[in-house]
């Protein structure tokens, strides 16, 4: 890439996404085919993440732009309102997701996005393997790098990458940083890195739609003229299969 910013950080920026592309392509092609068949078939788009990885299952979830048939599987545990502490806890203790996941509408055909940049704590491969009996078709998002380096934290001595039936590499360093500071790593970049892979994939899936016809079920702004009329009328077709939607 021939750009070059005065930022440090954003020139890393640029160079995740110039990584992301080159190696992770075919990868994005087969996760947009996967939800493009999902969606046609009216399934749903399951997203799980624990901590700041819970951001980027958050991402989609109805949000303007993204599809409307996502259901983002939260916690507050696990997403640290009941204390960073307990929430790291939580992410570590094998058998906890399944419960959590038993309290959504989980469907053979549907999908599940996992991100964790580790890929080694139970909270994760759970969620994978929980689904995965459950006939889902299973899409990691993590760093390989970390993969390379880390044990697994769940009794079967899986990484999440051995259990999802695709792993979407996010090309971030195993501490989740881009800079270092003498021998201090700062920048993280990995929330960054899984939002951007993930939003392209879903791009792809919308552009396989759009050139078969199908309809697009994508949520509009709320600011805009007419946006939540077209919103309401969308949430009222998956409110049934989408726990938070309401």
């Amino acid at each position: 890439m021939n750009i070059t910013l005065k930022s440090p950080y954003f020139n890393e920026i640029l160079h995740l996404l110039e990584r992301l592309e080159q190696t992770q392509q075919a990868t994005f092609e087969q996760a947009a085919q996967k939800i493009a068949e999902c969606l046609k078939n009216n399934g749903v788009i399951h997203t799980f993440g624990c901590g700041h990885s819970g951001s980027a299952a958050l991402e989609p979830f109805h949000r303007s732009g993204c599809f409307a048939a996502v259901d983002a599987i939260l916690d507050p545990g696990l997403m640290f309102q009941h204390g960073a502490h307990t929430g790291t806890n939580l992410e570590r203790q094998e058998g906890y997701t399944p419960k959590l996941l038993a309290t959504h509408d989980l469907r053979a055909g549907d999908i599940l996005l996992v991100f964790s940049n580790s890929g080694r704590n139970p909270a994760g491969i759970d969620a994978v393997l929980t689904a995965k009996e459950k006939g889902l078709f299973t899409i990691a998002f993590t760093a390989a790098s970390a993969h390379k380096k880390s044990k697994s934290r769940h009794s079967s001595g899986l990484l999440l990458k051995d259990a999802a039936d695709l792993v979407i590499d996010n090309c971030v360093s195993q501490n989740e940083t881009c800079l270092t500071l003498d021998d201090t790593a700062v920048a993280p970049i990995s929330t960054l890195a899984f939002t951007a892979a993930l939003h392209h994939i879903l791009y792809q899936a919308a552009v396989l739609l759009y050139r078969q016809g199908k309809p697009l079920p994508i949520y509009k702004s709320s600011n805009t003229e007419g946006g939540d009329m077209h919103n309401t009328a969308l949430a009222a077709k998956y409110a049934a299969r989408i726990k938070y939607l309401k």
